[in-house]
């Protein structure tokens, strides 16, 4: 995929999640001014942060998809990172307060109607949030987007959210008034549970952790086939937003000459980033007597 076709599909997703948020927001609005249950005030408050989040998730993608600049040689992908925590931290928040209510409420139970409002908007939610999070997951597979993923962890959420509200609704109808609380305080710590991976998985953006290590086998893999290839030393990989960064240095036989070298140096740049959708690729030549112990010797000769 083209760096053009990842904006526009981020871009449409951004779009897409945002009008279908919009339309949860107001019906879960209607259902917790109807029922004054605290599982779907919960519910309701989640799903108004996810349209907050949303907007700037979106404003975040289209300056993460701005070209490299004079300021900014390396892109502005990390911008999705940033926004990505920023989004952890919202969830942070939002589920410090629903906890707040869901065990207030357990002191101070007050009673729930409407249940049957409570449960048809739950339902028609449920939908919604489906149809979403699988058209997110289609963008997903095209784009690999960190802002995508993030989007989505909300609203696969909320589909258990959505399951747990529906059971409170029913446990209320049987006379089990705590199971309202009960719902709003597990909603609230699985909201921390997932603040907690979308910071840990927006953290190895910014901190430029390391590829995994298949994919930096695959680089290596990829190498081993050029003639006169030695080894590799210093191979060093990253990624922001949808680009991926790989350095290295290819330790080539010492009778090369600068022309043939050169050559190699090319297709091996060429064929590590047609590995990836979008990746820079530097990698320097060294004569194999200058790199004794290499990082990853490639032949007997080379160690």
């Amino acid at each position: 995929m083209t760096s053009t076709d990842y904006v526009v599909w981020v871009r449409r997703s951004g779009y897409l999640t945002i009008g279908m948020a919009l339309a949860i927001v107001f019906i879960k609005l209607y259902a917790s001014i109807e029922t004054n249950a605290a599982s779907m005030l919960a519910s309701f408050m989640d799903a108004l942060l996810d349209v907050l989040v949303s907007l700037l998730n979106f404003m975040a993608i289209r300056y993460a998809t701005k070209p490299a600049d004079d300021d900014h040689r390396f892109g502005h992908g990390k911008a999705e990172a940033v926004m990505a925590l920023f989004q952890s931290a919202f969830l942070v928040g939002a589920a410090a307060m629903l906890l707040y209510q869901g065990i207030s409420r357990f002191f101070a139970p007050e009673p729930v109607g409407s249940l049957q409002i409570g449960i048809v908007s739950t339902v028609v939610c449920s939908v919604l949030t489906l149809i979403l999070v699988m058209m997110q997951r289609w963008i997903i597979r095209k784009t690999g987007s960190l802002a995508v993923q993030a989007d989505q962890a909300h609203y696969r959420g909320d589909l258990l959210m959505n399951a747990a509200v529906l059971l409170a609704m029913v446990l209320v109808a049987n006379s089990l008034l705590w199971a309202d609380a009960a719902m709003a305080v597990l909603i609230a710590l699985y909201l921390f549970w997932n603040a907690g991976q979308l910071s840990r998985e927006s953290f190895k953006h910014l901190l430029d952790e390391e590829l995994p290590e298949v994919l930096r086998q695959q680089i290596l893999h990829t190498l081993t086939d050029l003639p006169a290839v030695k080894g590799v030393d210093q191979l060093r990989t990253r990624q922001a937003g949808p680009r991926v960064f790989i350095q290295l240095r290819l330790v080539l036989a010492d009778e090369l000459s600068l022309h043939d070298a050169h050559d190699i140096v090319d297709a091996a740049e060429q064929q590590v980033a047609a590995l990836f959708q979008d990746a820079e690729v530097i990698i320097h030549a060294d004569p194999l007597s200058a790199v004794p112990q290499m990082e990853y010797p490639f032949s007997s000769t080379a160690v």
